[in-house]
């Protein structure tokens, strides 16, 4: 009897162990697949699906520094991409700030980050802007966070209006 009862303490033992493993296996693997803001490197890609789609591109500039990027793209733009909601209304990038790090632009030209950012009139960040598929401001830049809770309205206005623009022009 007592053997029985150490067999089975020790199988329900194995038994915990293992399915705690297991869970903690299947939540990292949920997290591995959550969508991360693309950082742009050469934004030639990221213009011609913004014109084979016919959409707006969001850039935020921004820095690991910054607690408001760390903000914007936790709380806003990164469940923004899990959601689906915004996949045919913008093209949504990261332009990330750090020292000595280049970008090749919308015509090919290589410049250093701090160069492209000027060019956008980016001077605190986070910085939004949205451009057409040429790298031409579609719509006024968004600076910093606003209030939160107002802040995805501000966020979803800005891109009907870059959408709006672009699908004029057509």
């Amino acid at each position: 009897m007592k053997k029985v009862f150490i067999t089975s303490i020790l199988m329900l033992s194995l038994f915990c162990f293992y399915s705690v493993q297991l869970s903690a296996s299947h939540d990292s693997e949920n997290h591995s697949h959550r969508p991360e803001l693309i950082k742009i490197q050469d934004l030639r890609d990221t213009a011609k699906l913004a014109q084979s789609k016919n959409l707006p591109i969001l850039i935020m500039f921004g820095t690991d520094e910054c607690p408001y990027c760390y903000l914007l793209k936790e709380d806003f733009l990164v469940p923004m991409l899990i959601s689906g909601d915004y996949t045919d209304k913008v093209i949504i990038r990261e332009a990330h700030i750090s020292p000595g790090a280049d970008i090749i632009d919308f015509s090919g030209k290589k410049m250093n980050i701090d160069e492209f950012s000027t060019r956008y009139g980016v001077t605190l960040f986070p910085t939004m802007v949205f451009v057409d598929s040429t790298g031409q401001v579609l719509v006024k830049n968004i600076v910093g966070i606003t209030t939160p809770s107002l802040f995805g309205g501000t966020l979803d206005d800005s891109i009907d209006s870059a959408l709006l623009l672009i699908r004029k022009k057509l």
